[in-house]
């Protein structure tokens, strides 16, 4: 199990995650999704990542396909979803490698009764941290096309050659409380 607090390791090259964030900065997870694909997660609402056994996670019938299952989680029921396969990408389990378990991304919502929820979002890779100015994310006023496009918040240029995706956790958690079935199922 690895804390976001110890998160900035030698294989993410970055120290950030420990020097304070200025008013107008702001802090994201950069996740590796399927290979080419890089999106980036607010960290205020990143609680843990967690590296969890794929045997420890009990199968659900019936659920949505993005939804791998449930993981107790210091005596909760952790709901852990395919963060790739959500978004329109290919699902975790049809990726070219082997697996024996899974690098989960815990985020925490505050409902609207006002109660925090967790949600576990299974990605490839969790990368490193990212620090970019709030004034800096711009938004699409374009119409969105894709399932990907739908949960995003907005996009940030890192560089001329560089522009990541930011995406929208409470979107992110609303399709999956509105959608957690499988197609036909009531």
């Amino acid at each position: 199990m690895m804390s976001l607090t110890n998160l900035s390791t030698p294989e993410s090259g970055d120290s950030s995650l420990n020097l304070p964030l200025s008013s107008t900065e702001t802090q994201f997870l950069r996740l590796d999704l399927v290979a080419e694909t890089v999106v980036l997660l607010p960290s205020e609402k990143v609680t843990q990542v967690l590296t969890i056994a794929v045997d420890r996670v009990v199968s659900m019938p019936h659920m949505a396909p993005w939804i791998i299952g449930a993981y107790n989680y210091r005596g909760e029921i952790l709901w852990l979803v395919d963060l790739g396969y959500l978004i329109g990408l290919k699902p975790i389990s049809q990726q070219a490698r082997s697996f024996s378990h899974y690098t989960t991304t815990v985020i925490q919502i505050n409902s609207e009764d006002s109660i925090s929820r967790l949600l576990g979002m299974v990605v490839n890779r969790v990368n490193s941290t990212e620090r970019c100015k709030s004034g800096s994310i711009k938004t699409s006023s374009a119409t969105p096309n894709t399932e990907f496009e739908e949960l995003v918040k907005g996009y940030w240029e890192k560089s001329a050659t560089e522009t990541l995706a930011i995406l929208d956790l409470d979107l992110i958690w609303q399709k999956v409380v509105e959608h957690p079935l499988a197609n036909g199922e009531t």
